[in-house]
């Protein structure tokens, strides 16, 4: 979901190029990077624990292998 937010931003950016969707498409960023690192991620360990810490360490956190998890 967050991954596609963010290309849809692009996609949006790169059809009006202008200096208001440059820095919306970064605010974008930076609130998807806030809410999964310091919302979502932690309420998952939270919840569910070393099952949540080893799915971390082999799948992506917006892509497939990209942004793992130290083990």
């Amino acid at each position: 979901m967050f991954t596609a937010m963010i290309v849809t931003g692009a996609g949006l950016a790169l059809m009006v190029p202008n200096l208001v969707a440059v820095l919306a498409l970064a605010a974008l960023v930076a609130a998807v990077q806030l809410q999964v690192r310091v919302v979502e991620e932690p309420y998952l360990l939270n919840t569910h624990g070393d099952d949540y810490a080893a799915y971390t360490a082999r799948a992506g956190r917006f892509l497939p292998g990209i942004g793992r998890r130290a083990a």
